[in-house]
This record gives C-alpha cells, structure tokens and sequence, in this order.
C-alpha cells in the first residue's frame, strides 16, 4: 500500500508540473529573433521610417525578441533609434510612453518584448505613434529658443518662436546605450517641462539605459537694485553687526 501511495503522489507531482509548463509558457523554447539597429535623422518619420531587420538570430533558452524605438522631436526634425534582438525576460509585455507631449519638445517610445518566432517585426511608426496637432494659438511672440535635435552635438541651431503654451527653452544630451546602440543626442528646444526631465524620469526604456545631461546652471550673479548699487549675496549690514558682537568682549578686557 506505501508503494502506491508514493506512486500515486509521484503522478500527481509530475502531473502539476506538465501543467505549470502549458500555463506560463514554453521555458525550454529557442526562438528566432529579427536583430539590427538603426540610428538617424528625419523629418517625416512616418513615412521615412522603413525599418525592416534582414538579421535574424536565435535566442537562448528562456529569452524572448525584443524591440525598443525612442524618439526625440524638435523643431521639424526627429531623431529615431531603435533596436531588435534577444533579451531575458520574464513575461511578455508592450509599452508605450510618452515622456513629453507637444507642444514644444516631443519624446516618446515604444518596447516590446514577445516570445513567438519573429515577433519583433514592427517596421515603421505609423502603428504606434500618431502626431499631436499643433495647437490653434500659434506661437508666441516673448519666447524664443535655439532648437534642435542631433545624433552627438547640434552644429546648428537656430533661435525659433515657441508654441504658446511653452514657457521656458531646454538644453540637454541623452547618452543611451543598450541592444548595440551607444550614442549621445543633443536636444534644443521649447519645452513647458521644468528641469531636466524631458525624459520624465525614466533611466530605462526598452533594453535601452538612458542617462539625462542638462548643462549645469551659473552660480546666481549679483543682482541689481533700483539706484544701480550691486546686491551682494550677503547683507554688509548683517556682517558689521557680527563683527561688532565679537569686538565687544575685546573691548572689556582692555
């Protein structure tokens, strides 16, 4: 009787164990995975946006493709880079993230990771993305910005009205690295966002890490007050009055 039992909870064992494997996925599958990187400049990414991967690799036990795009938009001109290939991954799963919206500097990305052969074999932006119309107001007439958008530095950038709703200029470099790709983009432009966050804080998009650089801002300059005196960062006056609390035990013993 001992024998059966151990027999019976033997099958039991293996039976649950067969289930898990049809419930969370097929652990032990090598899957073929398009691979390529593409890294550029554009100005209608709708519709010059053509990626197509010819490379196809396949994955060890337990990853899945992968396909990660970000783009940056300033002015009328959009960088795109964008990546395929294997990663290790747990779950399947797609994101799409807008880090900021128009008006002004756009950025936004899109990430899938799948575990079906060739599955990462999205080939342009026009299904994931959609421009924002411009808003109705126009520009405006106060702020202008230098604007641009570069792969390593912006040897130009030209000084453009902002849309309304703008309000301040932002100057910042992404170093991105990650799925082949290790490059820095230069971005200039009108922004409502405040401080260095065009990417809104993520360090991570897709297999792609992204560290933010925003040029460090000047030491405050003195300021000037109405009858042109200059302003110093600490008052003479509170000055005068510590060294005469300090002067005065000097003074009784003398």
């Amino acid at each position: 009787m001992g024998t059966c039992h151990i027999h019976g909870l033997l099958f039991l064992f293996l039976l649950g164990a067969a289930s898990l494997t049809c419930m969370y996925g097929k652990v032990t599958q090598n899957v073929s995975c398009y691979k390529g990187i593409y890294m550029g400049i554009e100005a209608d990414p709708l519709r010059a946006f053509n990626w197509t991967a010819g490379k196809v690799e396949t994955c060890d036990n337990g990853r899945f493709c992968q396909e990660t795009i970000l783009m940056i938009a300033a002015g009328a001109e959009y960088a795109i880079l964008a990546t395929k290939g294997c990663i290790l991954a747990e779950v399947p799963e797609t994101t799409l993230i807008q880090h900021a919206p128009a008006p002004g500097l756009v950025a936004f990305s899109f990430s899938n990771y799948c575990d079906e052969p060739l599955c990462n074999n999205k080939d342009s932006m026009s299904s994931i993305w959609t421009p924002e119309d411009s808003p109705a107001s126009g520009v405006s007439t106060s702020l202008y910005c230098p604007t641009c958008v570069a792969l390593g530095t912006c040897f130009s950038a030209p000084s453009l009205p902002c849309p309304n709703s703008t309000t301040q200029c932002y100057q910042g470099k992404l170093q991105l690295t990650g799925g082949g790709i290790n490059t820095v983009v230069e971005v200039k432009g009108c922004t409502a966002i405040t401080g260095c966050r065009l990417m809104s804080g993520f360090f991570t998009v897709g297999v792609l890490e992204v560290k933010e650089v925003c040029p460090h801002q000047s030491l405050a300059q003195p300021r000037k007050v109405e009858n042109g005196a200059t302003r110093l960062p600490f008052p003479v006056w509170g000055l005068e009055l510590l060294l005469l609390f300090l002067l005065q035990p000097l003074a009784h013993c003398s």
